[in-house]
């Protein structure tokens, strides 16, 4: 889609909403809370302790950060909807080229020939 000044590529907005979904939802499916296993597995509980604390900060701070990538996500998929149903729209309201008129029945007609694209026809 393209308008005065920019141009968008709705596949890649499209490519960009899955890639954050599909990064939220391994999210969703990992906890780091359950990382550190059994405090038998340190010999010293406090050492346990101490990486469940960290694991449990981490998993909190990371389910914030899903939690906006997952807006952010759904977002662009709204962007690309959009942007698509206004280029149907424009392409609805304009079932042919105009353009293809002014040049069935200009420039085309009174420069090509045998000698190709181009030549001047007497």
């Amino acid at each position: 889609m393209d308008g005065p000044g920019f141009h968008v590529d709705v596949d890649k907005v499209d490519e960009a909403a899955r890639g954050i979904h599909d990064s939220v939802q391994d999210q969703d499916n990992f906890e780091l809370r359950g990382l550190c296993g059994d405090a038998g597995l340190y010999g010293h509980a406090q050492l346990h302790d101490a990486l469940m604390d960290y694991c449990v900060s981490w998993s909190d701070g990371l389910d914030v950060l899903t939690e906006d990538a997952g807006t952010i996500g759904n977002a662009l998929s709204r962007v690309a909807a959009a942007y698509r149903a206004v280029d149907e729209a424009a392409a609805r309201s304009l079932p042919e080229d105009p353009g293809v008129k002014a040049v069935e029945g200009g420039w085309a007609r009174r420069y090509s020939g045998p000698a190709g694209v181009g030549a001047r026809q007497a």
